[in-house]
């Protein structure tokens, strides 16, 4: 699969953090934030973790919100189930995004939820190689801290 630069256009849907205490650094940015960021979805793995945008808890059909979390990358969904970085795509054509997104989960024998990461080289406007984080459980942080990766 190639992945090419594109406008950052998307509705942003997710934030993801990555790298060594990834976990304890969403905690962090969470706990300074308004009690309704609580319940938003979150998941992890060994060295990243994600918090998806949500409806508040006191309004079920509302706007999703999503907190402002320093360092984190925006992500949006591309295809259901398939997340990836603001102002990245698959290099093809728009009318090709499900077939590939399916051929890519069936190659690798994935299901998503998932997110992709493309490698960009600085200054590069596509690539050819990705970091793939699975996402197998979602919750909101206290649990999904206290779960196994």
């Amino acid at each position: 699969m190639r992945w090419r630069r594109t406008d950052p256009v998307q509705t942003v849907g997710a934030l993801i953090l990555v790298g060594p205490g990834a976990v304890e650094r969403l905690a962090e940015a969470l706990a300074g934030k308004a009690a309704a960021f609580s319940s938003l979805a979150v998941a992890r793995g060994e060295a990243w973790a994600a918090v998806f945008a949500g409806p508040p808890p006191e309004d079920p059909g509302g706007e999703p919100i999503l907190p402002r979390i320093t360092g984190a990358e925006p992500l949006y969904e591309a295809e259901p189930g398939w997340w990836l970085p603001v102002g990245l795509a698959l290099n093809a054509p728009d009318h090709l995004g499900p077939v590939l997104w399916r051929a890519l989960g069936e190659h690798y024998g994935l299901a998503p939820p998932a997110i992709v990461a493309p490698r960009l080289e600085p200054g590069a406007e596509d690539a050819d190689s990705a970091d793939l984080y699975l996402i197998r459980h979602t919750g909101p942080l206290t649990a999904i801290r206290a779960a196994p990766r």
